[in-house]
Order: structure tokens, then C-alpha cells, then sequence
């Protein structure tokens, strides 16, 4: 395996235990550590940490090493905020322009999460799975948007925002139906109604946002 190759594999594996909590806010990175966990040398893993820094999914200690990076409700609100900016422009642009290829895509997308989200427990025992799923299922929806550069942005915000959705999942599986936001925003979407599609994604993001913010509460006033 070469040491580019490391490299990628260490990001992959630390960024998917820093999103899943299994690393937690502000657990400190020692390489010592990381090696033992990962069975990965010192060289590729600080240059994945180095790029996770990139991604302020871990902070740089100056001298002191790595950690990973807090949970703040400042941060939650912000990324939750443009999200929800972005992700309705993405919607208005490509909702008038989705044909039946897009149509398709968004059904099938759809379908895929939907089998997760009415399983067990809706499918939060499998969070990379529902991830990759719900992140295909988005996608989808803004597929056929012809703004390059909103798509990049909109993009951006989606891998930002991955941490607090995995958060807002765990916290609210007994008190949410977001299978239901999912349907409503698919429904919205075919129809060709944008007013309503952009008015279910904000309100889906803010749901996030707001468990979100209600998680970090409690877990400050538990420390």
C-alpha cells in the first residue's frame, strides 16, 4: 500500500470515528494512540489529521498535538442556517428542471433510505449506512440545479453538517419521523412544487439544528 493510499485510509477511518463519536469532541489525537488504534504509521496519519483540520472536524494545538473538535450550539446554528440557504436554492433551481430521468433517480433514492428509515429503530443502529443513503437521496434532489458553483457550496455545507445529523439522529429516533420529512420532501419535489419543497427542507434542517443545539445543552450542564 503506498503512502498516499495510508494516507486516504487513515482520513477515511478517522473521520468516520470523529462523525459516529466514536472519537468525541475534544478527545485529544496522540499519535501513539492513533497507531495502535489503526495499525497505521505516524507519517499518514498526521497528514490525515492535517486534512481533517482542513474540514474542522479536528483542531491544531499549536505544539500540543491534535483534538478533536467541539460540539458548539454557535456552530450548529450557523452550518444548520446556510444549509438551509443553500440547499432551498439548490431545490428552486432543480425541481422546473428535473425530467424523468431526475424523477426516477429521486424515487429510487428515496426508496433505498426508506427501507432504513422504517426498519429497526429506523435504522439509527446503522448510521454510515442511513448517511450514505440520506446523502444520496438529497443529491438527487438537486440534481438537476445548473449553478456548478451552488452545488459545490451546497456540498460543502452537506459534509459540515454530517456530524450534527448523526448527533440529532441518535438523540431524537423515539421523537422524530423524519421518514415522514424524507416522503413530504420527495412528494414536493414530483409535484413540481417548489414553495412547499423548500419549506419542508428548511424545516427538516432546523429539526436537526434544534436537536442538535438541545444535545449540546445537556451534555455541557452533564459536564
Amino acid at each position: 500500500m503506498t503512502e498516499k493510499t495510508t494516507a486516504e485510509r487513515a482520513y477515511r477511518l478517522l473521520r468516520e470515528d470523529i462523525v459516529s463519536g466514536a472519537l468525541e469532541p475534544g478527545q485529544k489525537l496522540k499519535i501513539e494512540m492513533l497507531r495502535n488504534r489503526y495499525d497505521i504509521g505516524s507519517g499518514p496519519l498526521r497528514e490525515a489529521l492535517s486534512r481533517l483540520a482542513g474540514d474542522h472536524l479536528v483542531e491544531i494545538l499549536g505544539q500540543r498535538g491534535f483534538i478533536v473538535a467541539p460540539f458548539t450550539a454557535q456552530d450548529a446554528r450557523e452550518i444548520g442556517d446556510l444549509r438551509k440557504l443553500v440547499e432551498a436554492e439548490a431545490l428552486s433551481l432543480s425541481i422546473p428542471k428535473g425530467d424523468s430521468t431526475w424523477e426516477e433517480r429521486v424515487i429510487t433514492t428515496f426508496h433505498r433510505l426508506e427501507r432504513l428509515e422504517t426498519g429497526p429503530a429506523q435504522g439509527v443502529q446503522a448510521l454510515a449506512e442511513w448517511e450514505r443513503l440520506n446523502h444520496a437521496f438529497h443529491e438527487a434532489l438537486v440534481a438537476a440545479c445548473p449553478s456548478t458553483w451552488l452545488l459545490r457550496t451546497r456540498a460543502s455545507m452537506f459534509k459540515h453538517h454530517e456530524r450534527y445529523r448523526r448527533l440529532s439522529r441518535v438523540r431524537t429516533v423515539l421523537t422524530r419521523d423524519i421518514h415522514a420529512e424524507h416522503r413530504a420532501l420527495m412528494e414536493a419535489a414530483l409535484d413540481k412544487d417548489v414553495v412547499t419543497a423548500q419549506s419542508v427542507i428548511r424545516s427538516h434542517i432546523e429539526n436537526t439544528t434544534q436537536a442538535v443545539v438541545q444535545a449540546i445543552e445537556v451534555l455541557k450542564k452533564a459536564g
